[in-house]
């Protein structure tokens, strides 16, 4: 203190110090009273539901809301007022961007050459697009199904032209949804975001796309690889991808890893770096499961009409990590994998889904 040191600056050091490492500035609080269970008090369930949502401190009329007990009262209403108000494009944004992993897309460098198109503006709008894309599916409260397949995309008059789609409504830059006559199109899969930032930025990566599809899509992860294990030739030109990934398979102790990304990456060699279907492709491809499908869409068809149940499984695992922004426990998981059942009978809709995890105990609870 500055009684102590008769200094002002190191006095002022020194409180800064302990409010910026103490708990309550790091975390987000929740004061126990037991080592059971607990019901979040409105207050923490405010706090909590801000900065999942919105991204920020709750506002004075939520505030006011906890202070009253409207919110454990009605929380279904609660959860449609914070989702309609214009602030969820935060959670949009954030959610998005952390369970996607288009960091990558921002930071992979585009072959200029190959790709003339994809320009930095371009980039930044095709960035936005799998944003907009769960924000409407969550405003519309629609089926999970279109993150694998739908008829439909969100953008703007530059997506709109990057893609040849047909626009007879011109609305400058502003974002809506913009209908697919491509049956190649559709859904989060098929997004330039996705496939380039899965990508070198030169030529499609079958591992990394497949990888993502199994932690991502499916939540079904690979181990992580072994030490030491050398990685693929990309200097022989006398082999094709596909022969590329059967040599490096045979090394011992990539097969096992490789049986479990490769299978679902090579469907996506219908596509290359720049998000547009090749003009010649090997995209066939036995799922771990022993299904084959031809290329992209066969596995999309898979992925509907044979594991929806772990995609939305999937969906609500990362929805609920990002949502207490923790990896969850084991029966935690257990739980959502058993409960997410009771949502296929309505489609698994997507502000459902939502819904679900925030009034489960993993939500909810201290």
């Amino acid at each position: 203190t500055y009684s102590e040191s008769n200094d002002f600056y190191e006095s002022v050091k020194d409180a800064l110090l302990v409010v910026l490492t103490s708990p309550q500035f790091l975390f987000i609080t929740e004061a126990s009273e037991s080592a059971d269970k607990e019901k979040l008090s409105d207050a923490e369930l405010a706090s909590k539901l801000s900065y999942f949502l919105w991204n920020s401190a709750p506002d004075a009329q939520l505030l006011a809301k906890a202070q009253s007990g409207q919110i454990s009262k009605d929380l279904n209403k609660q959860l449609d007022s914070m989702i309609t108000d214009k602030r969820f494009g935060n959670f949009a944004e954030q959610f998005t961007r952390d369970w996607l992993l288009l960091d990558k897309f921002d930071s992979v460098k585009v072959d200029k050459k190959m790709y003339p198109k994809l320009t930095k503006r371009m980039q930044r709008y095709l960035r936005q697009e799998p944003v907009e894309f769960i924000n409407h599916l969550i405003q519309e409260n629609l089926e999970l199904s279109n993150i694998i397949h739908s008829d439909f995309t969100m953008g703007n008059d530059l997506v709109a032209q990057y893609y040849k789609i047909q626009n007879d409504n011109p609305q400058g830059l502003k974002f809506r949804k913009l209908n697919l006559a491509d049956k190649n199109r559709g859904g989060l899969l098929t997004q330039t975001s996705i496939l380039a930032g899965l990508s070198d930025g030169h030529e499609s990566n079958p591992v990394k796309r497949g990888t993502w599809v199994a932690r991502k899509i499916v939540a079904e992860p690979p181990g992580a690889p072994l030490p030491n294990v050398p990685p693929i030739d990309e200097e022989d030109k006398t082999l094709t991808l596909r022969q590329k990934l059967e040599a490096h398979r045979d090394n011992k102790g990539c097969r096992n890893c490789h049986k479990k990304i490769d299978p679902w990456g090579i469907p996506f060699e219908m596509f290359d770096a720049g998000g547009f279907v090749k003009a010649k492709f090997e995209a066939d491809s036995e799922l771990p499961d022993g299904t084959e499908v031809d290329d992209l869409n066969g596995l999309k068809e898979y992925l509907i009409g044979q594991r929806m149940d772990q995609v939305a499984f999937s969906f609500m695992k990362h929805l609920a990590t990002y949502a207490t922004g923790r990896s969850l426990k084991f029966d935690e998981v257990a739980f959502l994998k058993e409960s997410s059942q009771k949502l296929k009978g309505s489609g698994y809709k997507t502000r459902d889904l939502l819904k679900f995890v925030v009034n489960s105990h993993i939500f909810n609870t201290k």
